[in-house]
């Protein structure tokens, strides 16, 4: 976990942009789950003489005063549209945290940062930010869980929160753009690289953390399914390091490529003075991966 990256702070104030793993606190963050038995559902009042009526049907005393209701045998407007839903998860407060798990280009467009002649749209995925008790808290930082990231205790965060991706939902880029200013802290780097492995690890099994347990599982079986010996883990150790240094070329090398072209593409820069350092560290990379798969395929080879 993030205990590698060494010592705080692990966060810093928010930026005037929104980022990769920024965290908001307000009040209209909800865990919202559709039913299983969801149907779209229109709207309308219900007069005032029913009302009464209907409230006896639901055991309710209820005055006689026009009702809004909304149910499937009300014909859905375009203007109104609704489906059963609950928000079952998060405790019952007035304000909840969220961590934005939108990656930072596609935040970038969807808030129309730096980009003229575009309007907001879209929506942007967050995960709820829970607290956990002392001990339970300690076990998702000592064993990986990759639906859960335990954050790194702050003073700008409850001690002991836990980011839940299993729980991950949306919220329309037009509140988020009006409410930046609910942001209370921003991961630095490691750490937000850290909180990347380990979404990919849940989202798509990919990345870091998922290849860092399969290549343990590689070990093991090496062993004959015993415990790995220095000899066993040097084999899934050598695949590791090609797989760190690529996911390095496709992270953070290729993403200060697409930077670098909006750049260029969007502010007029000098793409003949920005692209030739692009490409040293490129090359630079694509050799280094190249010795790693070398090392690597011979560490197989021997144990064949």
């Amino acid at each position: 976990m993030w205990e590698a990256l060494g010592e705080a702070p692990y966060y810093t104030d928010p930026e005037s942009e929104v980022h990769f793993g920024d965290i908001f606190e307000a009040s209209f963050f909800l865990d919202i789950f559709a039913r299983a038995d969801t149907e779209m559902m229109g709207g309308e009042a219900l007069p005032a003489h029913l009302v009464p009526k209907l409230g006896r049907w639901m055991n309710e005393e209820l005055e006689e005063a026009e009702l809004d209701l909304h149910s499937p045998r009300f014909t859905p407007r375009e203007a109104d549209r609704y489906a059963l839903a609950h928000a079952s998860f998060l405790p019952d407060a007035e304000t909840h945290r969220a961590i934005l798990l939108s990656d930072s280009c596609l935040t970038a467009t969807a808030l129309a940062q730096g980009r003229q002649n575009r309007s907001v749209s879209g929506r942007l995925l967050f995960a709820p930010v829970t607290q956990a008790q002392g001990d339970k808290w300690q076990t998702l930082v000592d064993d990986v869980d990759f639906e859960r990231f335990a954050l790194p205790d702050d003073e700008r965060l409850p001690q002991g929160s836990v980011a839940e991706l299993r729980y991950s939902f949306m919220v329309e880029a037009r509140v988020i753009k009006g409410h930046v200013d609910a942001r209370i802290a921003k991961p630095v780097p490691s750490l937000a690289e850290d909180l990347e492995a380990h979404w990919n690890a849940y989202a798509t099994r990919r990345g870091p953390r998922a290849y860092e347990r399969n290549t343990l599982k590689l070990a093991a079986l090496l062993a004959g399914g015993a415990q790995p010996g220095e000899d066993d883990e040097t084999v899934g150790d050598a695949i590791a390091a090609v797989l760190d240094s690529s996911w390095g070329l496709e992270g953070s090398d290729l993403e200060d490529v697409s930077e670098v072209e909006e750049a260029v593409r969007l502010a007029g820069g000098d793409a003949s003075a920005l692209t030739p350092p692009l490409l040293e560290r490129l090359e630079e990379r694509l050799r280094d991966l190249a010795g790693l798969a070398g090392e690597a395929a011979d560490a197989v080879n021997a144990r064949l």
